[in-house]
């Protein structure tokens, strides 16, 4: 088999299309071209795919949190705890996020919430956003590498009103 490589940017966006402990990034992408008439995927799982892509599509993709989460952080100099930075999100994106964002997962957490969540994951392991150890608990923190990309991004963003 070929091996290629992608940027993170690619990563994290095959991430976001994948079910966890379910799919590999050539089942990721085998789905998304709809290549269907392979023995190695199953019927089950093709109908599976079927439907994630037709949910997908309705989703606000997780990277898409990204800069806003960012310069909301800039906002509130470099810092938020966590249900104050989500509503000041949910406000800010409020016209790109979907009915579907807005429906519940199986946990009960809204969707939207979660696709937030797992970006903030993603911007510490990005190095934007200070580890959980080195944060208040529930409290989201910039990074000196976060605050360079909101530098990058125009300062504090147009939702800074001062």
């Amino acid at each position: 088999m070929p091996v290629i490589r992608v940027d993170d940017e690619v990563w994290r966006w095959l991430q976001s299309k994948a079910r966890p402990f379910e799919d590999t990034p050539n089942s990721v992408l085998r789905g998304l071209a709809a290549l269907t008439n392979d023995a190695s995927v199953s019927a089950p799982l093709q109908r599976s795919w079927n439907h994630r892509m037709s949910t997908t599509s309705r989703k606000t993709p997780q990277s898409m949190f990204r800069t806003p989460i960012l310069q909301i952080l800039a906002k509130n100099r470099g810092k938020g705890a966590r249900p104050n930075v989500l509503k000041e999100l949910e406000r800010v994106m409020t016209g790109q996020l979907t009915a579907f964002d807005r429906s519940d997962i199986e946990s009960g957490t809204v969707r939207w919430q979660k696709s937030a969540e797992w970006e903030i994951h993603a911007m510490r392991n990005d190095g934007l956003l200070l580890p959980r150890s080195a944060s208040p608990h529930g409290v989201w923190c910039l990074s000196r590498e976060g605050e360079r990309a909101v530098q990058l991004l125009g300062g504090k963003g147009d939702h800074d009103k001062s």
